[in-house]
């Protein structure tokens, strides 16, 4: 409840509406190699905390989801301070952090595929005892268009 309250009181720059995601990843020190997220359903909004240097998030925003990763140049990317502001990418695109040093924890909101079928009394809990903003097809669909042109 404690990180979704936080979201919603730093609502990412531009950013209308609450955050609406079913999930919040934490990872501690962790350099994510360039990916795609699997079970994500695109929107994500990631903020980086600790005693750092470095750890940008990497983020392919043109990325067409069918280029082999190992054919995707760094200087293709745009490169995000997480450290500073929370921001908001399409995390279904490639992505990467980049080398740091330090205690570094990272943040990552997001919304799993087939959160619809978690049910209206497990919604309801996560709503109400969790704080999550439960994605809609209209939260989610402006969510995406935040995301396009990033």
């Amino acid at each position: 409840k404690l990180l979704n309250q936080w979201l919603a009181d730093n609502r990412p720059a531009g950013l209308k509406t609450d955050f609406a995601c079913t999930s919040i990843n934490l990872n501690v020190n962790y350099a994510a190699k360039i990916h795609r997220d699997g079970n994500n359903i695109g929107p994500s909004a990631i903020r980086a905390v600790g005693d750092f240097k470095g750890g940008e998030l990497y983020y392919w925003s043109k990325d067409d989801r069918k280029t082999p990763l190992d054919k995707l140049q760094k200087s293709q990317a745009k490169k995000f301070n997480i450290k500073r502001k929370t921001e908001i990418f399409d995390g279904c695109r490639a992505h990467c952090v980049g080398d740091f040093e330090g205690e570094r924890i990272s943040i990552v909101f997001f919304s799993c595929k087939g959160y619809p079928k978690v049910g209206a009394k497990n919604i309801a809990f996560l709503k109400k005892e969790c704080g999550f903003a439960w994605p809609t097809a209209e939260r989610l669909e402006a969510l995406k268009r935040h995301t396009e042109g990033r």
